[in-house]
C-alpha cells in the first residue's frame, strides 16, 4: 500500500517532465549525419572531395552554408556503398 500512497502524492511530476521536454530544441539532423563521418577514413577521390566541399560550407558560418540534409545523406549513402561487400554467389 505504501507504493500506491507514494504515487498518489505526486501526480504533477509527469506534467513537469512533459513541459521540460517541450522546451528542448530539436537536434539538427544534419549534425547527426555529419557525426557518422568523425574518425572515418574517406579514400582519395570524388567522395572525399565532395565531403571536403560540404565541410567547407558547413564551417563557413552560423547558417552552415545552407548545407542540406539530402546532400549529406547522398554522401553517406555513396560512402556506405563503397564499403559494402559484394553479394555472395550461391554454391552449386
Amino acid at each position: 500500500m505504501a507504493k500506491n500512497a507514494a504515487t498518489a502524492t505526486t501526480p504533477e511530476a509527469p506534467a513537469e517532465v512533459k513541459e521540460a521536454a517541450e522546451v528542448r530544441v530539436p537536434a539538427d539532423l544534419r549534425a547527426r549525419l555529419l557525426k557518422k563521418f568523425h574518425g572515418k577514413f574517406l579514400p582519395k577521390g570524388i567522395l572525399r572531395e565532395r565531403f571536403k566541399a560540404i565541410m567547407e560550407r558547413w564551417n563557413s558560418g552560423p547558417d552552415h552554408g545552407n548545407v542540406t540534409l539530402e546532400e549529406i545523406k547522398a554522401v553517406l549513402e555513396d560512402w556506405k556503398g563503397t564499403r559494402a561487400k559484394p553479394p555472395r554467389l550461391p554454391k552449386a
